[in-house]
């Protein structure tokens, strides 16, 4: 029998020397941008988050569309505060096409056409022998580690591996997964841009002059029943719903769905409406108040009339995507829409009919519209056993705890336009949050 040369098993701490040896090497050119994507991530684990932006940076160059580096170089943006160019990189990686799976092009090193595949493992190391080190008559050959991408090639219906110095991979669109992470990711930099932004000016506030109404409507719905003689006093309110830039600067968070600093607050609870309201020195207006300011002296259906008209409120319309939307008009948005968008109703309020619904003061009851007081409601009140706490108004206290559900008004941008009308209630618990609920505030004359 022949003598052959005795292949030597490796230790472990050395295969792990020889990674690191190869992680460290200089980067081939075919291939160089998921080098980088790799150099840039062991820069990042390091805390060396300058290297690792050029690193992603010239990744990123390297492959436009390819989603790994821009998604990489976004969150490096993100950490050094570098919000406007995060969130470029955001917007151009939602614009990608949207895949089930890890789709990529193959390109071979001598060929010019790629091969369609789904990218089933980058992380393949094959220990092999060194090619310069190998000879006939060497005893002790180098084994060095060899990386490969895992591929299922969609023409073969086959899984093959392929070294990642003699391949390089393009990306197809982006996975469903990976885009959610990066809605995510746009999520915190645009709230931590709100942030940034310096407190403006008061926010206005509009003079209504108090009155008699009929509030309710026996046309509507079950809770709108029966319409009631009511009268306010005069009183003040928001002319504007309470917009993210004003809320996370009094309350230092933001937990709104649809970030932006001029979007209405959104996904907000009965309580923190409640104490941004009073961190400004107002209120929430009661169920009375908000109706009458939505009204603006009209006893129609809506406040601009009769019939539903576009270009009056945001509502689930035809770029919703929600099974309630009305398909025959578009109001320009699919979401919430910036506060003053539309035309202001006849007490020069904006947004009384749509956008978000409102958090109003009152708690529910059933037969509250029966025996409501005709002067100033206020919602149903029961006595209870425990006390409010030190300097907590006894009506606060009681509104809080006597009843398990308060009352929202107004349409939103994913209700129906039966919404719109300013009869129409919503019954909600008090720690109830939804990305259609915003309020504003209202505050007695001085």
């Amino acid at each position: 029998m022949k003598n052959r040369p005795e292949l030597h098993r490796i230790s472990t701490a050395t295969f792990f020397l020889l990674v690191l040896a190869l992680s460290v090497s200089p980067i081939p050119a075919f291939g160089a941008d998921d080098n980088l994507i790799s150099q840039g991530e062991q820069a990042r684990a390091k805390g060396k988050m300058i290297v690792a932006e050029k690193l992603f940076a010239q990744a990123a160059a390297a492959n436009p569309q390819g989603y790994r580096a821009m998604k990489a170089l976004a969150e490096i943006k993100f950490e050094l505060g570098k919000l406007k160019e995060a969130n470029d990189l955001i917007e151009r990686l939602l614009t990608l096409q949207v895949t089930g799976g890890r789709l990529v092009l193959v390109y071979l090193k001598d060929e010019k056409e790629p091969i369609s595949g789904e990218l089933v493992d980058e992380t393949v190391v094959k220990m092999e022998i060194s090619e310069e080190d190998s000879g006939p008559y060497m005893k002790n050959p180098m084994f060095m580690p060899v990386e490969y991408y895992r591929i299922f090639l969609s023409k073969d219906g086959k899984v093959k591996i392929f070294p990642k110095s003699q391949v390089r991979i393009k990306y197809v669109g982006i996975p469903r997964i990976i885009r959610e992470r990066v809605v995510e990711l746009r999520e915190k930099v645009k709230k931590k841009m709100i942030a940034s932004i310096q407190a403006g000016k008061p926010v206005e506030m509009v003079i209504l002059k108090g009155g008699c109404f009929e509030m309710g409507s026996d046309k509507g719905g079950a809770l709108e029943k029966p319409a009631h003689e009511v009268c306010v006093s005069s009183f003040t309110m928001d002319k504007y719903e309470v917009t993210q830039k004003d809320f996370q600067a009094k309350m230092n968070g933001n937990p709104s769905l649809f970030p932006g600093a001029n979007l209405p607050a959104d996904s907000v609870t009965w309580m923190e409406a409640t104490e941004y309201c009073q961190k400004s020195g107002k209120r929430l207006p009661t169920e009375a108040e908000w109706e009458y300011a939505a009204r603006g002296g009209t006893a129609s259906e809506f406040y601009w009339g009769e019939q539903i008209e576009p270009g009056k409120a945001n509502f689930c319309d035809r770029e919703c995507a929600l099974n309630v939307r009305f398909p025959e008009i578009s109001d320009g948005f699919k979401n919430t829409a910036p506060i003053g968008s539309f035309s202001p109703n006849p007490f020069g309020l904006y947004d009384m009919a749509g956008n978000v619904s409102e958090w109003v003061f009152d708690s529910y009851h059933e037969g509250y519209y029966i025996i409501s007081p005709k002067e100033n409601p206020k919602g149903a009140l029961l006595q209870v056993s425990q006390k409010p706490r030190q300097g907590e108004p006894d009506s606060l206290f009681l509104a809080e705890r006597s009843a398990s559900r308060k009352v929202v008004r107004g349409g939103a941008w994913e209700t129906t336009t039966f919404m719109l009308r300013p009869s129409s209630r919503k019954v909600f618990y008090p720690g109830y949050r939804i990305e259609g609920v915003g309020f504003r505030c209202a505050a007695d004359l001085k």
